[in-house]
Order: C-alpha cells, then sequence, then structure tokens
C-alpha cells in the first residue's frame, strides 16, 4: 500500500495522541511533517519496503503504521508504555494491518533479532539525560541495516551520535 509522501503525511497527521503524557517518559507526539520525512527518506533508501522494521519508543504508533503503509513486511512496536501501547495496536489494527507486533518493554532489555531497519523518536534525555544515546545505542546493536532516529540538535549531541554510530560502523 506504497503512498506518496503528501498522502503519508495526511494519513499520519490523524495519529492519535497520548491521553495523559508521562512527562518523566518525554512522551510528545511526533509531527505528521517530521514522520514523513523521516519514513520517505528510509523508503527512498529501501531501508523499508519488504523488510523488519522495529520501531522503539513507538508512542502511540505513527512510526509504525508510517512503516506499514510503506511496505514493511513487519514491524515490531516497542515502548514501555503500555496503555501508549494500546492506542498504537487499536489504531494499526483499524488501517486493516495486521503484519505488527507490540512489546510492552524498557528498550534497554529487549533482544531482538532479524531486524533489518531502526525507526524510532527516542526521548531526547531532557529529564533523563542520556535517554536518548541509549535508545541510539540499542537500535544500532539491533538493527541489521539501518537506523533512522530524531534528535535534539546541538553540536555537541551531532558528534556524539556521529561518533557511536561510527563506533558501530554505521
Amino acid at each position: 500500500m506504497v503512498v506518496d509522501k503528501k498522502r503519508l503525511e495526511m494519513i499520519l497527521s490523524k495519529a492519535p495522541r497520548f491521553p495523559s503524557p508521562k512527562r518523566e517518559l518525554e512522551q510528545y507526539p511526533t509531527s505528521s511533517r517530521v514522520a514523513s520525512y523521516l519514513l520517505w527518506t528510509a523508503y527512498l533508501k529501501n531501508d523499508i519496503e519488504g523488510l523488519v522494521v522495529a520501531d522503539l519508543g513507538c508512542g502511540t504508533g505513527v512510526l509504525s503504521l508510517g512503516a506499514l503503509i510503506m511496505g514493511a513486511r513487519d514491524v515490531i512496536c516497542v515502548d514501555i508504555d503500555c496503555s501508549a501501547l494500546h492506542i498504537a495496536k487499536e489504531w494499526i489494527a483499524n488501517h486493516d494491518f495486521s503484519n505488527f507486533e507490540v512489546l510492552c518493554s524498557d528498550v534497554n532489555v529487549i533482544n531482538l533479532r532479524s531486524i533489518d531497519t531502526v525507526i524510532m523518536n527516542p526521548p531526547f534525555g531532557v529529564y533523563r539525560r542520556g535517554a536518548d544515546i541509549l535508545f541510539l545505542k540499542k537500535a544500532l546493536e539491533l538493527a541489521s541495516r539501518s537506523v533512522y532516529s530524531i534528535h535534539k540538535f546541538n553540536i555537541e549531541s551531532h558528534n556524539l551520535i556521529l561518533k557511536i554510530a561510527n563506533d558501530w560502523n554505521f
């Protein structure tokens, strides 16, 4: 069901919100514009269609649904907040997809195999310093192909992210 970028953005703009966002988990919605850009980029680089994609810290499922729309073979939605996962599961299922799984877990303790691509909008580490780096390291550990991640930008973080990715041969 691959769609063009504009249609993808329109579909993702209807993503459910967190009913009661948990500040300590830094639960902020991923804008449909940012999500569609990330997913479209991954799609154009052949990192989604026909592949197994994991969405770490998936929240209400905007990136997960987008990956399915763009032709992912399977999507694994991971979040520590089981209520957010429930919302994601319902929203994705309402779009007639069944090739996804939800896993309520801290990303630091998961052990998944056969993940081609990881997509994520992790906590930025505002309330729990370094949380974004923990997510990034787990993504690099899991992905056999590519990682697409959204981070708060400053030059030190940018350089650290590049160093970590380079250390993992990404």
